[in-house]
């Protein structure tokens, strides 16, 4: 812009050095405006690299596994999900999404199928004519699904008309017998990591992809934690792998 204003190319090469020095003696002496705005604002922005300490040395995250930082309290979803256990679920918490778990043949154990949004259950709860009676077995009829854009919003229309239904869904004792079909909705392409897997790449996967939750499952497939972007924030994980890394008590292995 200077050059353009005042047409002197000749000074060209100590404009751009001028303004870089000037940018780098600001970053020393403050952070920026972006990083504080973010801060201010509680972001939860995830840097490039993680830098971690402990006891003023780095931590290198190659020698920390998933399961280091995951949230081991998971409330799981199932295929086939009863009405009323599902809205006191919404109502009593705030998480985004939720993990679902089937079986795949009636003898196995529950193991991860894929991810549901908050909103989409939302959305869900909302349509009563895709609820069914509860059955003998657990099939359940495909007919009629709703379209993939009836249910995938970026809000609730009506937050007041879903705190009503929610209400009604778990004080009405017929919705104890109702049950709902996920199988359709839930993201079978979801992300999951086994709980020995490595932080520093457990990182990379998350930031890379933009993920907002990240399953994470045992060598049999079965959910036994979730790592959030929160979980992965600079303070958080510093605390985490602090308790990972605090020496145990003398009786701890009795």
């Amino acid at each position: 812009m200077v050059v353009e204003i005042t047409n002197d190319v000749q000074s060209l090469l100590l404009i751009m050095l001028a303004v870089m020095v000037a940018k780098m003696v600001g970053d020393f002496f403050s952070a920026s405006l972006y990083s504080s705005l973010l801060r201010l604002k509680c972001i939860p922005y995830l840097d490039v690299e993680p830098f971690v300490h402990h006891r003023r040395e780095r931590l290198n995250l190659e020698l920390f596994s998933a399961r280091d930082v995951m949230e081991p309290h998971v409330r799981v979803l199932h295929l086939r999900e009863n009405i009323a256990s599902l809205a006191w679920l919404l109502a009593s918490t705030s998480h985004g999404g939720f993990p679902v778990v089937g079986r795949p043949k009636p003898d196995h154990a529950q193991v991860f199928q894929g991810t549901i949004k908050r909103l989409e259950l939302c959305m869900l709860l909302e349509n009563e004519h895709i609820f069914e009676p509860e059955t003998s077995n657990e099939s359940f009829s495909f007919s009629h699904p709703l379209t993939y854009e009836k249910i995938t919003v970026e809000k609730l229309p009506k937050p007041s008309r879903l705190a009503v239904l929610l209400n009604r869904y778990t004080t009405d004792p017929r919705y104890q017998q109702l049950f709902i079909n996920l199988e359709p909705y839930i993201n079978k392409s979801a992300m999951s990591v086994q709980a020995h897997f490595s932080l520093q790449r457990t990182y990379i996967i998350f930031r890379t992809l933009g993920l907002r939750h990240l399953t994470v499952v045992d060598l049999q497939n079965r959910v036994v934690g979730v790592i959030t972007r929160k979980d992965l924030m600079p303070l958080p994980l510093e605390e985490r792998l602090r308790l990972q890394l605090s020496p145990q008590s003398p009786d701890a292995g009795e």
